[in-house]
């Protein structure tokens, strides 16, 4: 069972430098197995704990990703312990029951066409704790901005998935409005990429997409989720440069689903 956090009534303003809201949760990092990170999973537990982060998600790409994992890595989830902490001597990450981190067990599915097909089969998703869907250059070819809305909004009403990962990317244009009312309808969280922010990011026009779609959903007050985009164990938790954006934006903290530990139960498959 995930324990409880209590904590103060969210504030509604992210906060500046000095006085910034705790994300709680980062549910979009990637290990080893993805085939093009560079850390192994004990690596993003022990950089999650040090940074405070209470529920930490493993999603790796489906298995249309080149050097993904293949469906059996998704099946094999069970054998994987779900709490962790330190050991009060050696400081040392070990599972045990009741720790202070919470790992839980996804996928960063592909989107792979107008139909919202996803790359991965629902006898996997289902046994998932929880699922995002992206749009990949190496698993969906863009089309115009109502075809690429289109493929987003199908792939979210997939009932496994709970948050579209990075619609940001300038590659495969967005209708936001139509992207945002469709997510509130489907009560479905849009993340805000920290990766994108990144000058050397190869998705386009990062910056500029993500401040369209902020305002979007400010209009229609629709959830975001922060999401750290990590491919190694040192960006685990930090969204200094999406924090920074939303405070410039004035975006209201209430939105983050990161700062309220309760939200977890919107993001998950699961009974906890």
């Amino acid at each position: 069972m995930i324990k409880e956090v209590k904590i103060s009534k969210i504030s509604s303003k992210i906060g500046n430098r000095k006085n910034f809201m705790k994300a709680f949760m980062d549910l979009h990092t990637h290990t080893l197995a993805a085939g093009h990170a560079y850390s192994t999973l004990l690596e993003n537990i022990d950089a999650a704990l040090a940074v405070g982060i209470r529920y930490l998600g493993m999603s790796e790409h489906g298995p249309a990703s080149p050097g993904g994992p293949h469906e059996f890595f998704f099946s094999n989830y069970k054998v994987i312990p779900r709490e962790y902490d330190r050991e009060a001597v050696s400081g040392r990450v070990v599972p045990v029951t009741g720790g202070r981190l919470h790992l839980l067990c996804g996928v960063e599915a592909n989107i792979c066409d107008t139909d919202g097909t996803l790359d991965l089969e629902e006898r996997y998703l289902q046994k998932m704790d929880y699922a995002l869907a992206s749009i990949h250059p190496f698993a969906f070819t863009a089309g115009s901005r109502k075809e690429n809305t289109l493929a987003s909004v199908r792939a979210f009403q997939n009932p496994y998935v709970k948050i579209l990962g990075h619609p940001d990317d300038g590659r495969f244009p967005l209708d936001y409005e139509e992207l945002v009312r469709e997510a509130k309808q489907a009560h479905v969280a849009l993340e805000v990429n920290n990766s994108s922010l990144n000058p050397r990011s190869t998705r386009q026009g990062g910056r500029e997409n993500i401040v369209e779609l902020l305002k979007t959903c400010m209009k229609y007050e629709q959830p975001v989720i922060m999401g750290t985009d990590s491919h190694m164990c040192f960006a685990i938790g930090k969204f200094a440069e999406t924090e920074q954006l939303m405070r410039e934006l004035d975006f209201p903290a209430k939105l983050v689903l990161n700062y309220d530990p309760e939200n977890i139960h919107k993001l998950i498959n699961i009974t906890v």
